[in-house]
């Protein structure tokens, strides 16, 4: 019995060893170092540059799907200015454009930045004439307006001391009025024409009988108070 509880004192070499333990050999005071990340790995280890680039010089295989690589898109010249934050250049690049849809992009892209005001400040007859040209043709189109009007009341805050020094640019501003004024008189008349159709169709929607609560005569428990329409007779087909 002794001997048994004493072989049952002993560790055991199949037991885990004590990380804490001194190696075999080692003096006293003298730290075990432990093994590294590098050695448990076969060349680069997670989280080095190498290990992130890992694969990039292997050939691709007969079953691997090889994804194409194309040439990059070919940016215009507004995008090439709103990358470089040149609102100015921008808003001129969009211009000579002449799409509309274009502009008024390159317009909210630019409110979006809070850079309309940098890009509309500074300009002479030359640069401002196609701003105003294009507000003009394009300041009633639904799409648009919300926008455009916009930047009509920033021109006119911006450029009205100004006014009277270029005969070109002057003209260009009295015929905006003169588009916005107009589009306001259409827009008066459309609202009383509307008014107009809609007595038009409520006059003519026929309206319900009345019926008395209560009395008989039909279905519903009721009887109409107005004289029944007669019912049109058939019209016989002619002999020949």
């Amino acid at each position: 019995q002794r001997a048994a509880a004493a072989r049952a004192d002993m560790p055991s070499a199949s037991s885990e060893a004590d990380p804490t333990a001194r190696p075999l050999g080692a003096k006293p005071g003298q730290v075990a170092v432990s093994e590294g990340i590098a050695a448990r790995f076969d060349g680069a280890h997670p989280g080095t540059y190498r290990y992130f680039l890992r694969g990039r010089t292997q050939a691709p295989q007969a079953g691997d799907v090889v994804a194409g690589r194309g040439a990059p898109p070919k940016l215009s010249g507004f995008d090439k200015a709103l990358k470089g934050f040149r609102y100015h250049e921008a808003l001129d690049a969009a211009l000579l454009n002449g799409a509309a849809d274009v502009v008024v992009g390159v317009i909210e892209e630019l409110v979006q930045r809070n850079g309309l005001r940098i890009a509309l400040h500074g300009r002479d007859q030359q640069t401002l004439q196609p701003l105003v040209g294009f507000l003009v043709r394009n300041i009633t189109r639904p799409p648009h307006a919300h926008v455009l009007i916009g930047v009509a009341n920033l021109l006119l805050d911006m450029y009205a001391p100004v006014f009277g020094q270029s005969a070109a640019i002057d003209e260009l501003f009295v015929r905006l009025r003169a588009t916005c004024e107009g589009e306001a008189r259409l827009q008066a008349d459309l609202a009383q024409l509307m008014g107009a159709m809609d007595v038009l169709l409520a006059g003519a929607v026929p309206s319900a009988p009345l019926r008395a609560p209560g009395a008989g005569g039909d279905e519903s428990g009721g009887t109409s108070l107005l004289r029944p329409q007669k019912k049109a007779k058939q019209a016989s087909p002619m002999l020949p």
